[in-house]
């Protein structure tokens, strides 16, 4: 199978990448800059409708959404154990955290960094933010009752749930800190060596 991950670091397109190492899948890298305007070119929108990373190109058949992504690597490498069978009962659990990423954690997220840290400051609107904080503080609550006792999200292993929730988690240490299990959580992903080269450029 030929892997095609069209990349930026910084961006969600780590998570795939996170996970391609994971698994030590063979995947090329396209080097993507959004902020030069690669997401803008034909043959880019081609591949993305809206010129968002990432794209990961499996036997020249593009597919976007980091999510989707990551659910399809975990389960298309099943036997690697990164997210249980589609019959097995941790399914539910794995199905639920997934989802929770994507919308109650990544949502207040990148509110907070949208409109403090990328739009320009005439567009930005700055009274987002503690409304946003306010929302991320809840989940990180839920997130870290969770986690009481645990390494890990789901059935205490490591899986494809870790990397969406600790991707998120990872871009704001100084709101991790107040919650001792989610930092104990985040010291054991950034050890882990797949991370580490995730991150390589």
């Amino acid at each position: 199978m030929e892997l095609i991950l069209y990349y930026q670091s910084g961006t969600r397109s780590q998570r795939v990448r996170w996970l391609l190492e994971e698994l030590e899948c063979d995947y090329k890298i396209e080097y993507i800059d959004l902020f030069k305007g690669d997401g803008n070119t034909p043959e880019y929108l081609a591949l993305h409708p809206l010129g968002q990373l990432p794209v990961l190109k499996i036997d020249g058949s593009a597919m976007f959404e980091s999510g989707a992504i990551v659910q399809w690597l975990a389960d298309t490498y099943l036997d690697k154990g990164f997210a249980p069978g589609i019959d097995s009962p941790l399914r539910r659990e794995f199905n639920q955290w997934m989802y929770f990423a994507a919308t109650n954690l990544e949502l207040p997220a990148w509110e907070i960094m949208l409109h403090s840290n990328i739009l320009p400051e005439d567009v930005a609107v700055k009274d987002i933010i503690p409304f946003a904080t306010k929302n991320l503080l809840k989940v990180l609550t839920v997130l870290d009752e969770q986690l009481k006792g645990k390494n890990y999200m789901v059935d205490n292993k490591f899986g494809a749930v870790d990397i969406m929730i600790g991707y998120i988690l990872l871009w704001y240490p100084e709101h991790v800190a107040a919650f001792p299990n989610l930092t104990s959580y985040c010291q054991n992903l950034q050890q882990r060596p797949a991370y580490n080269r995730s991150k390589q450029n």
